[in-house]
């Protein structure tokens, strides 16, 4: 049976009803359809007698329906078996990336950060699992009307594309790094085929970088930009996508909007790509150009700092003395506040240190001493206490080590807990969490822990002391997980252990990336 001759209607194992077509390119057909069984709708791509990459795509779906990061487009089902072969895929409604720049221009540089990062979570998953995508663009990363992130085509759009390559992380690194040079500037970095964007301006073989295009890019962010796409030759270029989402943790991000607007066009997880004979294949870029990169701008800080001089002030007339006072004070305290604002617009965003005579009316004051750094963890163990059947965890003690890896990517984490009581780890636990040793009695001021937005909301006790006995230890605080980056700070305690105890987790799983202490010694 030919793609040509199906019709809505027609069924495809007894379960999947072609809705509406939606493309057609090369042999590959792509419906809207719905799962009766399930009764929602789905993504079924289908391909005609003879099509000489179905095979490999069915396998690359079969193997991608093994993922379960959220942030990845689920495939369903798959077969090639019969006459007819199909992939079957989650339904995406939302908004594209490029869609968004489209309609609205550049993102925020914080919420493009946010945007991007979690792209760079999801691949960073797949490429531990073995799996890479090859075809980043600005359409594959989508806001969903759920208010969730997608990242789509993982594995199936390499293989429609015939895409390959000998170094999948670079190539995928080299793709974050352009849709978020497309997030922040509202240009396409790359092949005019792959976006509908206007492409970016180049200078001397080299595109140039989004702070050139835009001020208010933060220079952290520039430089990531600049560091994943191998713009001007980096001294330490981004080469994998765990290495751009540990960057992008360490700048200013926006939350995303609560939801996309309603998906006019094609669902973004299934838009048709040019086949190569209708384009260039892409493949992994060579070491770029060596490229003189412009000298800088003088510092704009003094610009934007300055002040018009007014000179001394001089004592004031007797008896205007009651009312110029406040005046002088007023007019003191508005020019420190632009002051702190102009100070943070020319640093990025990324000082969370607050200066000046009168930060402290604005800002609180950091809690660590000035002389607080980042603590060695000797090593790293996991830890549980059962609950209901004593049954132990399977993944506690195995995965604590890859708290203190250095790698955003890897996760200690806990087996996942469903059902009534799943936020309670199935009342199978009683909590578990991960013992640090810093190797030596240290002063401990902060403690940060990075994690991806499944642990958002779980609950985490930090206790700190020189025994490894909770009961033992000193509590030095307790907070929910942020959706990335949370940071438990207090007055310092002294040990040798810093205990991660969590109690709660409302995803039924816990999971950290990393977690770094501070401190003196």
């Amino acid at each position: 049976m030919s793609t040509s001759v199906i019709e809505p209607g027609t069924r495809l194992a007894g379960r999947y009803r072609l809705e509406e077509k939606v493309s057609e390119a090369d042999g590959s057909t792509l419906w809207k359809a719905i799962d009766e069984i399930l009764a929602r709708a789905v993504a079924v791509r289908t391909f005609e007698p003879g099509f000489p990459r179905a095979a490999e795509v069915v396998t690359a779906a079969r193997t991608a329906s093994r993922l379960t990061d959220p942030r990845l487009t689920q495939v369903f089902d798959a077969d090639d078996d019969g006459e007819l072969a199909y992939v079957v895929s989650e339904w995406v409604s939302g908004e594209t990336l490029e869609e968004m720049i489209i309609s609205g221009g550049p993102l925020a540089p914080g919420r493009a950060a946010r945007f991007v990062s979690e792209a760079a979570e999801a691949l960073t998953a797949a490429h531990q699992s073995g799996m890479s995508h090859l075809c980043l663009t600005a359409r594959h990363l989508v806001w969903t009307t759920g208010g969730t992130v997608k990242l789509t085509g993982l594995g199936v759009e390499a293989v429609l594309c015939g895409v390959n390559s000998t170094e999948p992380a670079r190539l995928d690194a080299l793709g974050l790094g352009q849709m978020l040079y497309a997030a922040l500037t509202g240009h396409w970095p790359g092949a005019a085929s792959e976006s509908s964007l206007p492409s970016a301006p180049e200078r001397d073989g080299d595109y140039v970088p989004p702070r050139e295009l835009r001020e208010e890019v933060p220079a952290a962010v520039d430089e990531i930009v600049c560091r994943a796409m191998e713009i001007g030759a980096p001294e330490e270029p981004l080469t994998t996508p765990a290495e751009v989402a540990a960057a992008l943790t360490r700048v200013p991000r926006t939350p995303l909007p609560l939801f996309a607007g309603l998906q006019s066009g094609p669902p973004p997880s299934v838009i048709n790509r040019p086949r190569p004979s209708e384009a260039p294949p892409k493949t992994v870029p060579q070491p770029r150009p060596a490229a003189t990169r412009p000298a800088p701008a003088p510092p704009q800080a003094t610009a934007r700092l300055s002040m018009p001089s007014a000179g001394p002030v001089s004592a004031p007339p007797s008896g205007s003395l009651a009312v110029n006072r406040p005046l002088v004070a007023a007019a003191a305290a508005v020019a420190a506040l632009v002051i702190g604002i102009a100070a943070w617009q020319f640093t990025g965003g990324d000082d969370k240190t607050p200066s000046g005579p009168n930060a402290t009316t604005a800002v609180p004051p950091p809690v660590a001493s000035p002389a607080s750094k980042k603590l060695h963890i000797a090593s790293a163990e996991g830890i549980f206490e059962t609950g209901v059947g004593n049954r132990p965890d399977g993944k506690v003690e195995s995965t604590a080590p890859l708290i203190k890896d250095k790698k955003n990517g890897t996760y200690f984490e806990t087996e996942g807990y469903k059902g009534q009581y799943m936020t309670t780890f199935g009342n199978l636990l009683k909590g578990a969490g991960v013992i640090l040793d810093l190797g030596s009695p240290k002063q401990v001021s902060k403690v940060v822990l990075h994690s991806p937005s499944t642990s958002t909301g779980a609950r985490v006790e930090v206790y700190v002391g020189d025994a490894r006995d909770r009961s033992l230890l000193t509590r030095f605080g307790t907070t929910a997980l942020g959706p990335d980056l949370t940071e438990i700070t207090g007055t310092a305690v002294p040990g040798r252990y810093v205990m991660l105890w969590f109690t709660t987790s409302p995803t039924g799983k816990i999971q950290i990336g990393e977690a770094t202490v501070h401190g003196t010694d």
